[in-house]
């Protein structure tokens, strides 16, 4: 049994955004039926093709544990501005070394996915968003050392019926 990790909310997937519960329920579907996790080889892109935009996988790389950009959706290239692909995240997100960095830790040595809602630290124009939702989820060749990360994720845009007057641009007066 697998127990999700991270913040509020990370126990009911039910109330995910539907690609985030997807990228979940495509892991647990490839999860191996004799235990252990699945590896990269089960990972089938055909069979998440509407989830791609919005996926990611990460090389989890040990002494020092550090996690490098493999592939990256379009969507989230879109959001962060520029191809991640072949980065380091620590290289790429100043503020990597806290919460974030905790949860691609606990991916890797607790072997369980985490789970974040929260406000959005990295992207080009974070101010456009109100929020964002991601799963990261083990992935290990030989069922049992984490070797790599898959995850997905979406910002939710700020509409602009939802804006206040105080949040708008302020224009000079004429």
């Amino acid at each position: 049994m697998h127990t999700v990790l991270g913040s509020e909310g990370a126990s009911q997937p039910e109330l995910w955004h539907p690609v985030v519960r997807g990228v979940y329920e495509y892991w647990l579907s490839i999860c191996p039926a004799s235990g252990g996790l699945p590896g990269r080889q089960h990972v089938d892109p055909a069979a998440m093709a509407r989830l791609l935009p919005h996926v990611f996988l990460i090389d989890v790389e040990r002494a020092p544990l550090r996690f490098r950009y493999r592939l990256v959706g379009t969507a989230y290239i879109e959001l962060m501005g520029r191809d991640l692909t072949g980065c380091y995240l620590d290289e790429v997100h100043p503020t990597f070394d806290g919460e974030v960095r905790e949860h691609y830790r606990a991916v890797a040595e607790q072997r369980q996915p985490v789970y974040r809602r929260g406000q959005v630290m990295f992207a080009v124009e974070a101010r456009r968003f109100l929020g964002m939702e991601r799963i990261i989820t083990p992935l290990a060749r030989d069922g049992a050392t984490v070797d790599m990360v898959l995850g997905g994720i979406v910002y939710i845009p700020v509409v602009p019926e939802t804006l206040s007057r105080s949040a708008l641009p302020r224009r000079p007066l004429r």
